[in-house]
């Protein structure tokens, strides 16, 4: 299965509100999946098993403004995690707090990420705005 990753309704409502210039969801955190992603869509709006082991655990994301197609139109939200215990990761959703919160996009990795204590994962979730 190759990679997927997908927006979800709660961003497409922050982005609405935000171009209005309504208080909207920022993307501030990424969460780590260690269940199944099969069933998630663009409803999804939180882990079915989110990791909460040492190092694993929901954290902070460096969100940045990236130029893909145009200048400023995609957000990137990414978070370097370190193990401090073995766990299986399956995928990552960028979400709007610390605990909580909506999900504003996931990923489920093309493979499960089996991870030893110390060995890092880096998660980049980027939210593109452009017409398909």
């Amino acid at each position: 299965m190759p990679q997927v990753e997908s927006p979800t309704n709660k961003l497409y409502a922050a982005a609405g509100r935000a171009i209005a210039g309504d208080t909207h969801d920022a993307a501030t955190h990424i969460a780590l999946e260690k269940g199944s992603m099969a069933a998630y869509d663009e409803t999804t709006n939180a882990c079915s098993s989110e990791a909460t082991e040492s190092g694993l655990a929901r954290a902070a994301a460096t969100v940045t403004h990236e130029n893909t197609a145009v200048t400023d139109d995609t957000t990137q939200a990414t978070k370097t995690f370190t193990a401090g215990v073995s766990a299986t990761i399956k995928g990552f959703m960028v979400m709007t707090a610390a605990s909580n919160g909506n999900a504003l996009m996931w990923c489920a990795f093309a493979s499960d990420q089996n991870l030893e204590v110390s060995d890092q994962l880096t998660t980049t979730g980027k939210m593109q705005f452009k017409k398909d």
